[in-house]
């Protein structure tokens, strides 16, 4: 006999069951690749863990070579329910160097400085590298006579290789790593050369960043190298 009003409930126990028998969907998304993969039910082996990545690390001393190494291969796949093991993932792909920068703008190298006219002997200063990176100079302001200041930066990439020089023009306070960048002109030598007035008694000093950015090619160690040069005093004529 149906009682109007009278509720049917359902028992806890149910619930709780129906939930154990679908534990598996609670696994967080992505949590079979990070555990490399296992296989499926019905007797079929676990396919092999995720290709192993290979690892490489940049030159950190503006004249050392770059090291690259190769991934290791994935580890072996979970077993499925089934009889029959996973296999193992693929070696990782041939080693590459890394041509990126190991510092930034604002973390530049210091180069020091250099006079920027004959108030000040010429020095010309030079770096060498396989990757990417950035430099500061400074152009000091030697003479109170009224002239004219010049700064010269020249970058030679190797064969086969073409890193780019990019300068980019603070005040005589500080560098501008904001400022519009100008790409030295040239091919295998890229150079920036630019003066400004030297007045009397004001110092005429100025900062320059210098970006060397890998650009194309595939070299490492030695056969990567490239040679910057910075100078301020412009050579007498001949």
């Amino acid at each position: 006999m149906h009682t109007p009003g009278r509720s049917l409930l359902v028992p806890a126990l149910l619930l709780t069951l129906a939930a154990c028998a679908n534990g598996t969907d609670n696994l967080l998304p992505g949590y079979e690749e990070q555990a490399g993969g296992g296989g499926s039910g019905g007797g079929a082996g676990g396919e092999g863990g995720d290709r192993g990545v290979s690892a490489s690390s940049s030159s950190r001393a503006s004249s050392s070579s770059s090291v690259s190494s190769v991934g290791a291969g994935g580890a072996e796949g979970e077993s499925g329910s089934g009889a029959g093991s996973g296999e193992g993932g693929d070696a990782g792909g041939a080693a590459e160097c890394d041509y990126s920068a190991p510092n930034t703008c604002a973390g530049a190298d210091d180069l020091g400085e250099i006079s920027g006219d004959n108030g000040g002997a010429s020095v010309t200063l030079t770096e060498t590298g396989t990757t990417s990176k950035w430099f500061n100079v400074f152009v000091v302001d030697k003479s109170n006579s009224p002239s004219y200041e010049h700064f010269t930066a020249t970058l030679t990439s190797p064969p086969g290789m073409n890193f780019d020089l990019i300068v980019y023009e603070g005040d005589k306070d500080e560098t501008d790593c904001f400022a519009s960048g100008e790409r030295a002109l040239g091919t295998t030598d890229e150079s920036f050369t630019t003066t400004w007035d030297d007045f009397p008694i004001v110092d005429d000093d100025r900062w320059f960043s210098l970006e060397v950015r890998h650009v194309e090619g595939t070299a490492c160690g030695s056969e990567a190298t490239w040679t910057l040069t910075v100078e301020g005093v412009q050579p007498p004529e001949p």
